[in-house]
C-alpha cells in the first residue's frame, strides 16, 4: 500500500512539474515573438526615374561652358578618378582622387549591411533567449519566482541584442530609428569620411591658394565639383545583396563618378569638413536632401535657421550650376511647404 502511495505521490509530483514546465514553455513561446523585420527608409528618392528627379531640382538655366569631364581608371592596384570642371569664378579646375585596391575594398566592406548579417544576429538572439530562459527557470523556487527570473534573463538578452544591432548599423553608416526602421546616418557618414577626403581637400586648398581664392570661393569650387563633375544617378536600394539605403559613400561616389542628392551632399560635407571652421547641417525635405553652411546670408541667399543661427543653403544635386545660397525652384517650394523640413547637424 505504501509503495502504491509513493508511486502515486511521484506521479502527482511529476504531473505538477510537467504542468509548471508547460506553463513556463507557454510563457517562453510568448517571449519568442519576434518584432517585425526592420525596413529601410530611402532618403531623398523623389521619383522612380533619374531624369524626373534631376529635372525637378535643376533650374531652367544651366551652364553652357565645355570643360566638364571625368576619367575613372585602374592601373594595377590603384583606382583613380580625375575630374575637370569649371567653378563659379569661371576657372577651369582639374583634380584627382585615388585609393589602392586594398583600401577601396575595405572601404566598401565598411558600408551597408546584408540580410545574412541580420539573420545571424536574430539566430543568436533566439538561441540566447532560449538558453537564458531555461537556465533561469531551472533554479529551485516558487513558480512565480522562476518565471520572473526567466523574464529578467530574456529581457537582458533583448537589451544585448538591441545593443548589438545598433552597433552593427552604426558601424556600417546606418541608424535604427523609431518604428524599427533603418536609414542612412548622414552625420555619421560625413564624419567618418572627413579624413578619407583629406588629400582631396588639401589639393583643392592648394589650388585656392594659387588662385588667391577666399573661403567663399573655395566652398564654391568644391560645390561646383560635386554639382557638375559627378553625374546624377540614383543608387539601388540593394546592391549585390547589400542594403545601401539608396546612398553611395563619398569615396565610392568619387571612384564611380555618380550619385544622387544625398550621396552628393555627403561627399560635399565630407570634403568641407576638413576645414574645421565650417559648421554644417543636413537639410531633409520630402523626397530631397541638401545641406547648409554657417555664415551670414547675403542679399538673395536662401538660408535656414538652426539654434538661432543662419545657415546658407548649398544644393549639391546638380547638374545645375547653383552658387551657395541658390537652390532650385522645387527645393524652394518644398522648404516652404506644409511638411516643412528637418535639420541634422553634421558636426
Amino acid at each position: 500500500m505504501r509503495g502504491t502511495e509513493l508511486k502515486l505521490s511521484h506521479f502527482l509530483l511529476l504531473a505538477a512539474c510537467l504542468g509548471v514546465s508547460a506553463a513556463l514553455c507557454l510563457e517562453w513561446e510568448k517571449k519568442l515573438e519576434v518584432r517585425p523585420a526592420g525596413r529601410d527608409i530611402l532618403r531623398a528618392q523623389s521619383s522612380e526615374e533619374n531624369e524626373e528627379e534631376e529635372q525637378a531640382f535643376a533650374p531652367t538655366e544651366t551652364r553652357l561652358e565645355s570643360g566638364v569631364s571625368q576619367k575613372i581608371s585602374r592601373s594595377g592596384e590603384i583606382f583613380t578618378a580625375r575630374y575637370n570642371f569649371i567653378n563659379f569664378d569661371k576657372d577651369r579646375i582639374s583634380i584627382t582622387f585615388g585609393m589602392t585596391a586594398g583600401e577601396y575594398n575595405k572601404y566598401l566592406a565598411d558600408y551597408g549591411y546584408s540580410d545574412a548579417e541580420i539573420t545571424a544576429l536574430r539566430d543568436w538572439r533566439e538561441k540566447a533567449r532560449a538558453a537564458a530562459w531555461k537556465t533561469a527557470t531551472a533554479a529551485p523556487g516558487k513558480t512565480e519566482d522562476r518565471k520572473a527570473a526567466g523574464e529578467r534573463a530574456v529581457a537582458e538578452v533583448e537589451t544585448d541584442y538591441d545593443t548589438r544591432l545598433r552597433a552593427l548599423f552604426l558601424s556600417r553608416g546606418f541608424a535604427l530609428r523609431a518604428g524599427n526602421t533603418v536609414e542612412c546616418d548622414m552625420p555619421a557618414i560625413v564624419r567618418r569620411n572627413v579624413k578619407i577626403m583629406q588629400t582631396l581637400a588639401l589639393a583643392l586648398q592648394k589650388i585656392a591658394v594659387e588662385k588667391g581664392y577666399d573661403s567663399e570661393e573655395l566652398i564654391g569650387t568644391v560645390l561646383s565639383l560635386v554639382q557638375t563633375a559627378i553625374r546624377y544617378k540614383i543608387p539601388p536600394a540593394i546592391e549585390n545583396g547589400t542594403h545601401t539605403g539608396g546612398l553611395l559613400p563619398p569615396a565610392r561616389a568619387l571612384l564611380s563618378g555618380w550619385g544622387d542628392c544625398d550621396t552628393k551632399t555627403a561627399l560635399l560635407a565630407a570634403i568641407l569638413g576638413n576645414w574645421n571652421t565650417a559648421k554644417m547641417v543636413g537639410v531633409a525635405v520630402p523626397g530631397h536632401y541638401l545641406m547648409a553652411i554657417r555664415r551670414l546670408p547675403g542679399k538673395g541667399d536662401m538660408f535656414v535657421r538652426h539654434e538661432g543661427l543662419e545657415y546658407v543653403l548649398l544644393e549639391p544635386a546638380g547638374p545645375a550650376w547653383l552658387e551657395p545660397g541658390q537652390v532650385s525652384r522645387t527645393t524652394t517650394a518644398l522648404l516652404g511647404g506644409g511638411e516643412g523640413y528637418q535639420i541634422e547637424p553634421f558636426f
